[in-house]
């Protein structure tokens, strides 16, 4: 089933040009101007300049709130990944600061419900050797952390890895109620795409439980390649149409180009269909795949 996908996949990583953030320059993740993020890292040291020379002017903690307000061209290496130092504003013990912090130790778009931030970037990059028809390659990965904040106290912490490539350009974040899963509280979706024609778009979900745990939940992908090749999974949650409960329903639908042609000499396309059942224990915060 992932085998086409993966082709599609390869054969765009191989002949379109790399964006600038798989080129460790994470400010295509749209960083701008007087945007209002959270801070991301567990502790980030503000900086009276760009550069960490000088020691430390204060100290921020993951879910505190900044405000950008300046994006410098000026670059720090850290984890594998190349970001700028950014100006930002905040306010500390009620009182206005301003400083430097690395674009690394920034959130993605924030996210919250009532007084529960949900607070996700990059953590890192790694590493992996792909092998395609005999040759080999080497593809980073991105490690991307979702961590839950609040008063000020970290909760919990879960990840995700999203390769490298067009699919690495954006990210749009979701919160949603529990969907009728047990003990949930909230799902969280994190959604990476890209912009051109057989990029897939990744989803990946979070269980936030009971004030205590964020679980992962199973992920799934869309991807298509201009009337050649269509791949879509999609999720029913038990909250859902035709959902039930403690289950998550997981359909496929595939259309892949053929030789043949209609009357009117469009190509006729083979579809094929799937679909999985996941059960939901609420109790013990686990999935687990039901056999056909």
């Amino acid at each position: 089933m992932r085998t086409m996908v993966f082709f599609i996949l390869v054969c765009c990583l191989s002949c379109i040009t790399v964006a600038t953030f798989a080129q460790d320059d994470v400010r295509t993740w749209s960083l701008n101007e007087n945007d209002s993020r959270y801070v991301f890292a567990d502790t980030a040291y503000v900086r009276i300049s760009p550069d960490t020379k000088q020691a430390p002017a204060d100290t921020l903690f993951a879910g505190d709130d900044i405000t950008v307000s300046a994006i410098t061209d000026k670059l720090l290496s850290l984890k594998g990944l190349s970001a700028p130092w950014v100006a930002v504003k905040y306010k500390k013990n009620g009182v206005d600061k301003e400083g430097f912090l690395w674009q690394g130790l920034i959130s993605f778009a924030p996210m919250r419900r009532g007084d529960t931030k949900f607070v996700y970037a990059i953590d890192r990059r790694v590493d992996s050797t792909l092998v395609h028809d005999g040759e080999k390659s080497v593809s980073k990965i991105f490690v991307v952390k979702l961590k839950v904040v609040r008063a000020g106290k970290l909760l919990a912490t879960s990840s995700c890895r999203v390769f490298d490539g067009e699919s690495a350009n954006f990210s749009e974040p979701k919160v949603m109620s529990g969907l009728g899963l047990s003990n949930v509280q909230n799902i969280v979706s994190l959604c990476f795409n890209g912009a051109a024609c057989g990029v897939p778009s990744e989803y990946y979900y979070f269980a936030w439980m009971n004030d205590a745990r964020l679980v992962p939940l199973p992920d799934r992908m869309t991807v298509g390649d201009a009337g050649v090749y269509y791949h879509d999974e999609s999720f029913t949650f038990p909250a859902e149409k035709d959902g039930q409960p403690d289950v998550i329903s997981w359909n496929m639908v595939e259309e892949e180009e053929t030789e043949k042609v209609d009357k009117n000499g469009a190509p006729v396309m083979k579809v094929t269909k799937d679909a999985a059942k996941y059960t939901w224990d609420g109790v013990n915060g686990t999935f687990k795949k039901l056999g056909k």
